[in-house]
């Protein structure tokens, strides 16, 4: 009986959370089309499983499959499109075959909430006020002008209508007139952007109606927009956007951090009378749940997010822009090791639509995609103000006298800015009190007890802290290698730096940007609010600071420690130390008050510095890609780094060694390893790695894949994972 009933039911494929290195295959009463979520049977228990377009194992006993349980939705959650680039996401980075396709999914989605829209307040034209002419509404101008917007877009939340400046009050009226109706509602009807705008667009100077006149709406047609801070990127960005809405599609907009999506939200909101959602891991569940729903049918004009967003279902797309595209938060660093702007260009050529890269100092694979002709490159050499960009000059720390790292030099320039009634940004990349707890006496350091790095001390806490794995210890205050008493904090972060900013001007307004004050988005939104109302003030902060922020009153930027990026053995760091100073620098002078730059470094004949004083982040980059081109390293060759964890350091260093004997058998690549990975200890687990380089990007695929059938990722004791296109040697 069961099997003749099974001979009537469907095989679908369906991706589940899990090992697994294709779609599992069940029975259902019918075919079902791809993207569909649905509940099935794995093992004891009922998980969410995702449908998909491969085809079903045949091979497999009709009479020892399971049916699905339940599907959950009655249209597919997932385009073809965006389910092909999951499908091929997940072959290209060689991970498990199901996670592209739920990283797509927000998590309530995932955990299998229903996929609706929670009931909101929505305008609605009437029959009537379809066939309005708005100008018989005669001196109610707010009446006439809401008409007028709601004749283009039909129908629109309160919440946006307000966010447009139309209270109930105006609403109301026009509903007593017949003109509207409000209702209560889960409307998911889609609404047709209309680029119309709250606010007039900036003039552009001549080299920004350059840039704008090369971005083609029409087809595939990648663009690096390279352009010094305060060149006005994003403005080209709003007009180009605008241009994409007035055809009646959809731009998606990717920017790297939490903290840079609330104010390129606001400067959307205050430009578009279109709809613009946000998509970052800052929000709620239920938030990003709303938010994600509102871009898939079609409601938001503009979806603004970080990482992840790139796999946003929106109809009728028609741009992409990847803000700071150089930016290392791109690069999902676990799980699935994805680069969200790679993924933006797949997603563009695949939809046919362009996309623009934009970065004061974008990054070696762009320039040098630029530089072969694949994208178009298009060069803002000025600031759109035009300010004058601010002269950088380095401190020879060798020949000063400092306190706690602050050399007198730096602290005459701070006052001089501060009674010109300025404000200053001293950049410290390195949080805490001081990255060391050590002994004067014997020179013993509190290290991690799970992992190869310092402890770094937290005064405020008063409790040393591992940055790498957050193993907490109580400071000793008796060295357990002498026994002296002598302990004491060694080198300075951004808490310490306050400290001795705060001695040196007791009246000064100090405000601190780092991972411990402004932890979540509304403490940095704050922090922000302070700045902007603070009168003279020093800004401290990490990297934080570096990225996209406007602070109008700043005039001098100095750079308290810059040189550890200028000896790391990692593949990235001279590149990241270039560009982390590049943009720092361009904090200074964005107002109408002229900008200077002061780094202070051991190493001031250092060569890396030259280019870099003179603003000449091309020649930089230049050097850095002859450098690679030689080594054959990437972008002119093709780059995996296998990594390898266990409690044993022997059982990781082995695994490796039979995978690069298995490698080099093929004869297709280059292996180098296995060796210890630059954090060699973290979390209790040895850490190993082996380089995989190849000329071709097929044979590098070639060799790696069959890996996963011959040693399973997380045995009983070594775990391990393939990284492809690695953002750090980590």
């Amino acid at each position: 009986m069961t099997s003749n009933i099974s001979q009537t039911m469907q095989r679908v494929s369906i991706a589940v959370q899990g090992p697994f290195n294709g779609p599992l295959t069940y029975l259902h009463s019918h075919k079902l089309a791809p993207g569909l979520r649905c509940k099935v049977s794995l093992g004891s228990r009922t998980v969410i499983g995702l449908s998909v377009a491969d085809a079903p194992d045949e091979a497999l006993d009709a009479a020892k499959l399971k049916n699905v349980t339940e599907v959950l939705d009655t249209a597919p959650l997932l385009s073809e499109e965006l389910l092909n680039i999951a499908n091929w996401m997940g072959r290209y980075y060689l991970h498990e075959f199901s996670s592209p396709f739920f990283l797509a999914l927000p998590k309530l989605l995932r955990s299998g909430k229903k996929a609706e829209l929670k009931k909101t307040r929505w305008a609605t034209l009437t029959l009537q006020g379809q066939h309005l002419d708005c100008a018989q509404l005669g001196g109610a101008a707010k009446q006439q002008a809401l008409m007028q917007v709601m004749q283009k877009q039909q129908s629109a939340t309160m919440r946006h209508l307000k966010s447009l400046g139309f209270d109930s009050a105006v609403v109301n009226a026009l509903v007593k007139k017949q003109l509207l109706n409000v209702s209560d509602e889960a409307n998911e009807e889609s609404i047709t952007p209309t680029g119309e705008l709250f606010e007039s667009e900036l003039r552009l100077t001549e080299e920004q109606q350059t840039a704008l006149s090369h971005i083609k709406l029409d087809a595939y047609a990648p663009c690096l927009l390279e352009g010094v801070t305060g060149s006005g990127k994003t403005e080209i960005y709003l007009q180009a956007i605008r241009q994409c809405l007035q055809q009646g599609k959809r731009a998606l907009v990717l920017v790297p951090e939490i903290g840079l999506t609330p104010q390129t939200l606001a400067r959307f909101q205050k430009r578009f009378q279109d709809d613009t959602v946000a998509l970052h891991s800052g929000l709620t569940d239920p938030a990003r749940h709303q938010a994600w729903l509102k871009a898939k049918l079609g409601q938001a004009a503009i979806v603004i997010g970080t990482r992840s967003s790139i796999l946003t279902p929106i109809p009728n797309l028609g741009l992409i822009v990847v803000d700071e595209e150089h930016d290392a938060s791109y690069k999902q660093q676990d799980t699935l090791r994805y680069h969200a702007r790679d993924i933006a260009l797949k997603r563009a050529h695949d939809l046919n639509i362009p996309i623009v890269l934009g970065s004061a100092t974008p990054s070696l694979e762009s320039l040098h995609n630029a530089s072969m002709g694949r994208f178009a490159h298009l060069n803002l050499a000025n600031r759109a103000n035009g300010s004058s960009l601010p002269p950088i000059e380095t401190i020879d720390m060798r020949k000063q006298q400092h306190q706690n790292g602050l050399s007198e030099r730096l602290a005459h320039r701070i006052k001089s800015h501060l009674d010109d009634g300025n404000q200053i940004i001293l950049f410290l990349n390195r949080r805490g009190y001081a990255p060391n707890w050590f002994c004067r006496s014997c020179g013993w350091i509190a290290d991690c007890t799970f992992c190869d790095a310092h402890m770094t001390y937290h005064r405020a806490q008063r409790t040393n802290i591992c940055h790498h794995c957050g193993h907490r210890e109580t400071p000793v205050h008796k060295c357990p290698n002498c026994h002296e008493t002598t302990l004491e904090a060694m080198g300075t972060g951004t808490e310490r730096a306050e400290e001795t900013i705060s001695q040196l001007f007791p009246d000064t307004t100090i405000i601190r940007f780092d991972r411990d004050i402004a932890s979540t988005r509304n403490k940095l939104e704050q922090q922000l609010a302070r700045t902007e109302s603070a009168g003279p003030a020093i800004i401290i902060g990490t990297q934080m600071l570096a990225k996209g922020h406007h602070f109008e009153r700043v005039t001098l930027v100095g750079i308290w420690d810059i040189d550890g990026g200028l000896f790391s053995a990692d593949l990235r760091a001279r590149e990241r130390m270039g560009q982390l100073l590049t943009q720092v620098a361009g904090r200074a002078g964005r107002g109408e008050r002229k900008g200077e730059v002061v780094v202070q470094t051991w190493y001031p004949e250092h060569p890396v510095f030259e280019p870099l004083l003179k603003h000449d982040y091309r020649s930089f980059a230049i050097e850095l890609l002859e450098d690679r081109k030689r080594t054959q390293l990437p972008p002119f060759g093709y780059l995996a780094v296998i990594r390898c964890d266990s409690a044993f350091a022997n059982l990781a260093e082995q695994r490796l060694q039979e995978m690069a004997h298995y490698l080099l058998n093929t004869q297709k690549v280059r292996v180098l390893g296995p060796l210890p990975a630059l954090l060699s200890r973290r979390a209790g687990k040895h850490r190993y790695m082996l380089l995989v380089q190849s000329q071709k990007r097929s044979h590098l695929h070639e060799v790696l894949t069959p890996l996963h059938r011959h040693y399973p990722r997380d045995a009983k004791q070594v775990s391990w994972h393939i990284d492809i296109d690695p953002s750090d040697l980590a």
